[in-house]
């Protein structure tokens, strides 16, 4: 089995290569000697004031991760918005609810977006929709700033030989000015009103941020299935549009997004563990190593994945081309694991988990296999790094010293460390929006079984993508 581990789910058993599981789960202690081979890390002090917490809690005798907590503080200003029903021009019958649906997606978007305090429908009432009209001119501003908005969202449509045209406007209305959003009429039917929301959502926080919102992209999990077996899958960030891919029933699991519109996971199987790419269903092993293979995290910018192979028991990072060619060894360090790889934004860098120091922890090197150095100096069990796009945080779990499992993410120029989630069950697999406001993650907090939730960047406006239950693994597409 290598260092791959059975591990008891409900009852039943099931293979696991998530990160977590791929260290022993005792805490055998940092080294202090050893012999590493040629890729040695840098051990030199740490920054971000981690040293310090170590000394305070050795002081106190308790876990270091317990002095890092969520601190309550004043939430961020947000902008107070109102969303009217979408308003129906004529007397057609809109059967399939076209604009009831528009006017909920723009309203929840805004919502899970965090910069947005979207108005209750029912705090409407001083508005007379009889008399409120789709111009700027006949809109009744003093009212809508009565209401408490700031910002006004008006969407109205026509029907006409089954076909819908719907138009969209933004109004300051302190000013009672349109905002122009360069948001022009379009065409919708009932396959395409979801994203005809999600568009205009993010022009809107295009407008307030100067960059385009996130909502309408995908992010891809894997899922419970029967018999013990995972299958992957995706959905848009507020959980809806679920596609199922068509990979065969076995324990596929840690999905990742590749090149184009092709799909990288792990599919566990009793002939080995491998790569796998999903392309227009079709099915392409890409490793082929005489012990296994896990965990690709493609990077667009080099066109290169990099995984965890191992030919026996021990794990180290690889990279190699998109159709699996020119496989690379990036560590080298014969005597630990070395897994969960995570590119930087430019390619030139990633993030990765090692227990040299005799506990896992989150390491960065160079892709040419050089400058390796710790990252990560408190917690006893750091594992699941992502990159932010923006390149300047890396999430990843950590076990508290209560062994629950939390996200944090570290400053990768200061070394600083912040606490997103506690108290909340295990939080997991954090993943970053396009635009690194966002992260994606799994949570026990609603059952034993994981759910997927986002966040921002800060912790702030958790919010539960969809009920199901048993999605893992996460994975923004970016």
């Amino acid at each position: 089995m290598g260092i791959r581990f059975l591990l008891s789910c409900m009852g039943a058993v099931c293979l696991c290569l998530n990160a977590p599981y791929l260290f022993a789960q005792e805490n055998p202690g940092d080294k202090t000697g050893g012999s590493p081979a040629a890729t040695s890390p840098s051990v030199a002090g740490d920054s971000g004031g981690q040293s310090v917490i170590q000394s305070q809690a050795i002081a106190l005798g308790v876990d270091p991760l317990s002095l890092i907590t969520v601190v309550p503080g004043a939430p961020p200003v947000r902008i107070p918005i109102a969303i009217p029903d979408t308003f129906r021009v004529g007397d057609a019958a809109d059967s399939a609810g076209l604009g009831r649906t528009l006017a909920e997606v723009i309203r929840n978007d805004l919502k899970m977006s965090g910069l947005f305090e979207v108005l209750p429908v029912e705090t409407y009432a001083l508005v007379d929709p009889a008399k409120e009209g789709i111009t700027r001119s006949t809109i009744q501003f003093d009212r809508w700033y009565s209401v408490g908005a700031s910002v006004l969202a008006k969407t109205h449509y026509t029907l006409a030989n089954d076909k819908a045209t719907f138009h969209f406007a933004l109004y300051d209305v302190d000013t009672a000015t349109e905002i122009p959003l360069r948001f022009n009429a379009r065409n919708a039917t009932e396959a395409n009103i979801r994203a005809l929301g999600h568009e205009f959502v993010n022009r809107i926080i295009e407008f307030y941020t100067g960059e385009m919102g996130v909502f309408g992209t995908r992010i891809i999990f894997a899922s419970d299935a029967q018999n013990n077996f995972r299958k992957i899958q995706s959905f848009e960030t507020d959980g809806y549009g679920t596609i199922t891919y068509n990979v065969p029933d076995a324990i596929n699991v840690l999905p990742e997004w590749g090149p184009g519109n092709t799909i990288l996971f792990t599919h566990l199987s009793s002939t080995g563990d491998h790569l796998y790419k999903y392309e227009n269903g079709t099915l392409i092993q890409l490793s082929n190593f005489s012990g296994w293979a896990s965990g690709a995290d493609y990077c667009t910018k080099n066109g290169k994945i990099a995984f965890t192979g191992a030919n026996e028991d021990n794990a180290n990072i690889y990279t190699m081309n998109a159709d699996g060619t020119d496989v690379f060894q990036v560590t080298n360090l014969p005597n630990n694991i070395q897994t969960s790889p995570s590119w930087s934004p430019d390619c030139s860098r990633m993030a990765f988990v090692s227990d040299y120091s005799g506990r896992p922890q989150i390491y960065i090197i160079n892709a040419d296999g050089t400058g390796m150095r710790r990252l990560t100096w408190v917690g006893n069990y750091n594992t699941t790094p992502d990159w932010s796009p923006k390149g300047d945080l890396i999430a990843f779990t950590a076990r508290d010293e209560r062994n629950v499992f939390d996200i944090f993410t570290i400053n990768v120029a200061t070394g600083e460390v912040t606490r997103l989630t506690q108290d909340q069950g295990h939080n997991k697999e954090p993943s970053w929006s396009p635009d690194g406001r966002y992260i994606v993650f799994e949570s026990t907090r609603d059952g034993r079984q994981p759910r997927l939730y986002m966040m921002n960047k800060d912790g702030r406006w958790q919010t539960r993508l969809s009920p199901r239950a048993g999605l893992r693994t996460p994975t923004w597409h970016r």
